[in-house]
């Protein structure tokens, strides 16, 4: 592994203020805002604000490998331009707000964002730099952190009325695409041939990250278990807490920024932990503390000990994180970075899609209890794969097999 430590520069941080400040106003319109705002401010059916939430991270789900390879062609402009379609389509909704309008700018605020993640992720964490677990842990925090400040911040300005929220939504946006315009300078990029074939180019990326045994074998598998273990939990865990819990949405809430906020102070430690000690065991007791304390929630009564279960669910989750991703850069061929990093996050928007739908036919036909012990099964089964099968033995063509152990 080339070790090679450049230090945080200034832009870094100036990218991940963007991402903050986006993920704010995405969190607050998508999960907190719309739907209220369709129903009550407009007189809409909710129905509206769904197809306009679906549409949203649909189109950015499968827009991300395209924008991914964009940025490997012509730069942080592509980061401009879409963030440029994404203000404009959030301020078409404000000043025009049919049915038709919210659902169509919903999904281009979507393609708009689209070059965000894997440009960013890009430019703060390297595949070749050797404290990539660190950096990605700061650009997941980042993430997360915003789109939890949009979410339940903007509940506390909802007494001022859903035009002065909306306009507060606009000028989080505003102020992202203004810092990104005023600091983001176009930076040099090694020439490459033009290529218009834009499928071309992506498939040429997968052919590349494919001559990795440990891609197929491995990487896609657990990319696509993870996320729909995750999924699985969404249409459930609400239910289980009101019905067996007995928690009002105010405690559910404050259960969920619980977990939440585990998650966001431990990432950038975890990174740190990933980075000095391997991936192997990090991995393999992540998984394994998430599926305990997740089996664990289904069966405790007491409201007391799932605060602490949830809180040990998001710091186990903060030491998966940066430690996958870390994994996932070893199979990205450096020159194509942002188009490996939106294929894998196509592939992982998969699982996210797939998940709630299976989630919510299990717990309707099998029940809560076995939904939450099918999603426990698969995470302790991707926890005994890390901790015993010799993975290292597929990484051993990219020359980096060491930090596996």
């Amino acid at each position: 592994m080339t070790d090679n430590r450049n230090p945080i520069n200034y832009k870094n941080y100036i990218l991940l203020l963007i991402l903050f400040l986006t993920e704010t106003a995405r969190g607050a319109f998508f999960l907190t805002f719309l739907p209220l705002y369709t129903v009550e401010g407009l007189g809409m059916g909710v129905t509206v604000a769904g197809f306009a939430v679906s549409a949203h991270y649909l189109l950015e789900t499968l827009c991300k490998s395209i924008a991914g390879l964009q940025f490997d062609r012509r730069g942080r402009p592509v980061i401009l331009a879409g963030m440029t379609l994404g203000f404009l389509a959030l301020a078409a909704i404000r000043f025009h707000p049919t049915p038709f309008v919210i659902v169509a700018c919903s999904g281009l605020l979507g393609l708009g964002v689209s070059p965000l993640w894997p440009g960013i992720i890009t430019e703060v964490a390297p595949v070749n730099i050797s404290d990539r677990s660190f950096r990605i842990g700061m650009v997941f925090s980042t993430w997360l952190a915003g789109t939890g400040f949009g979410m339940v911040g903007i509940n506390f300005l909802m007494y001022l009325g859903y035009e002065v929220s909306f306009n507060i939504i606009i000028f989080s946006l505003f102020t992202a695409l203004f810092t990104a315009l005023l600091f983001l300078r176009p930076a040099r990029r090694e020439a490459r041939t033009p290529e218009k074939d834009f499928a071309g180019g992506i498939l040429k990326t997968m052919r590349q990250m494919s001559q990795n045994p440990a891609v197929i074998k491995f990487l896609l598998p657990g990319m696509f278990l993870q996320t729909l273990a995750a999924g699985l939990l969404l249409p459930v865990l609400p239910v289980f807490a009101r019905a067996r819990l007995g928690l009002n949405h105010d405690e559910y809430g404050l259960l969920l920024s619980a977990g939440g906020a585990a998650t966001v102070l431990l990432l950038i430690p975890m990174g740190k932990i990933a980075d000095k000690i391997g991936l192997k065991a990090v991995l393999g007791a992540g998984f394994l503390i998430t599926a305990a304390s997740i089996g664990m929630i289904s069966l405790v009564g007491n409201k007391g000990n799932v605060y602490y279960l949830v809180i040990l669910t998001g710091m186990a989750y903060a030491a998966v994180l940066p430690a996958w991703n870390s994994l996932l850069a070893k199979a990205i061929p450096p020159e194509s970075q942002a188009t490996g990093w939106g294929v894998f996050a196509t592939v992982e928007g998969l699982g996210v899609a797939v998940g709630p739908a299976l989630g919510g036919m299990a717990g309707r036909w099998l029940g809560i209890d076995i939904t939450i012990l099918i999603t426990t099964g698969l995470l302790t089964g991707m926890s005994v794969f890390y901790l015993f099968y010799p993975v290292e033995r597929l990484f051993g063509t990219c020359g980096d097999k060491n930090m596996w152990k």
